[in-house]
């Protein structure tokens, strides 16, 4: 109802206050209502964004593009870290608050870029009605499309693998196994360095070796990757978890062009917020008791657990997609045998 690029700009303010909370108040509720800004502004942007980039290439004809133009944007903003990590690691050593103003002041920018993008939107009437129907079909279409529903099964796998990597395990990993804590920017910098790579050459990649290998790569990297940081207790690590993210920058594209073609038209960013609604929620109910679990079994244990489920998950979404696939290509054959033979 009010366009793409007021649903993405409204997402980085919100994203941008939970940053300004952070430094304002650096308190346990502080941290818990930024968080919650932090997941609204994100809630916003989900969906928005890609579809406002579809639906520009679309418009010119470069909707093929998509995947290509995708994964060069998320290098072109992995730069970001690259810069900042080293920085933000250095200057949080010394002034804990001063990263969280910074990173409020990038924002206020961002809001104003967004609203430069040239785009004609016919505004629909704000009835409620007219709201509630769009969801509802946007999501009834989501739930039927098993493309879709394979995507949502290997996203609720990598996206609990990637959140709980990232979020309960990364740094004291890093620091248990003989990293420094002003070396972790560094590391986080070579880690985005290494993603921008994966994720602006993914489309090459995936275009060379196709679909269902592309989707087998998804999910067996990041798994295997975190089995074997479970086996190990030295710098070594370092590799595995640069792995790890090539994984998951290759995921990201790849996923997101698979996504987009199954889309509707006119109920794009529904079914696209729909998919990443459902991952999010599964994946976020899942976060506690994996959390639970580390405090319980270790992190190396947890890690060992942790890349088991992501694959065994992972690989039935895997199976939903590539049934659907064979099954498609196998109807295709006997409808074209059919045809032939009436024709003789």
């Amino acid at each position: 109802m009010f366009g793409h690029k007021a649903s993405v700009a409204v997402g980085l303010l919100f994203q941008g206050l939970s940053f300004l909370l952070f430094f304002l108040y650096p308190t346990y509720f502080g941290f818990l209502t930024g968080m919650f800004l932090s997941a609204l502004g994100l809630a916003f942007q989900s969906g928005a964004t890609s579809s406002l980039v579809y639906e520009l290439l679309h418009k010119e004809s470069l909707h093929e593009d998509f995947q290509k133009v995708i994964g060069r944007a998320s290098g072109y903003f992995l730069i970001a870290s690259i810069i900042a990590s080293p920085i933000g690691s250095f200057i949080y050593k010394f002034y804990p608050k001063i990263p969280y103003f910074l990173a409020f002041l990038v924002f206020i920018p961002a809001i104003f870029m967004i609203y430069s993008i040239k785009w004609e939107f016919v505004k629909k009437p704000p009835r409620f009605s007219t709201y509630l129907k769009t969801i509802i079909d946007g999501t009834r279409l989501t739930v039927r499309n098993r493309i879709l529903m394979a995507t949502v099964i290997i996203g609720i796998a990598l996206t609990l693998n990637r959140l709980l990597f990232n979020q309960n395990i990364s740094q004291p990993y890093q620091v248990s196994v003989g990293i420094d804590i002003a070396y972790i920017g560094i590391i986080a910098a070579i880690v985005a360095a290494v993603q921008a790579f994966i994720s602006i050459n993914a489309y090459k990649i995936s275009k060379k070796i196709g679909k269902l290998p592309s989707l087998i790569l998804i999910v067996a990297v990041p798994s295997f990757a975190v089995i074997a940081l479970s086996f190990i207790n030295t710098l070594l690590a370092i590799p595995i978890i640069l792995t790890l993210y090539m994984g998951h920058a290759f995921r990201d594209p790849v996923m997101a062009h698979i996504g987009q073609d199954e889309l509707d038209p006119d109920k794009r960013s529904t079914m696209a917020s729909t998919t990443s609604f459902l991952v999010s929620v599964s994946a976020g109910a899942l976060i506690p008791f994996w959390g639970k679990g580390i405090d319980m079994f270790g992190i190396h244990n947890t890690l060992l657990l942790l890349g088991t489920f992501s694959f065994l998950v992972g690989f039935g979404g895997f199976l939903v997609f590539a049934t659907k696939k064979v099954l498609g290509n196998k109807l295709y054959e006997i409808s074209s045998s059919v045809k032939r033979d009436n024709e003789d």
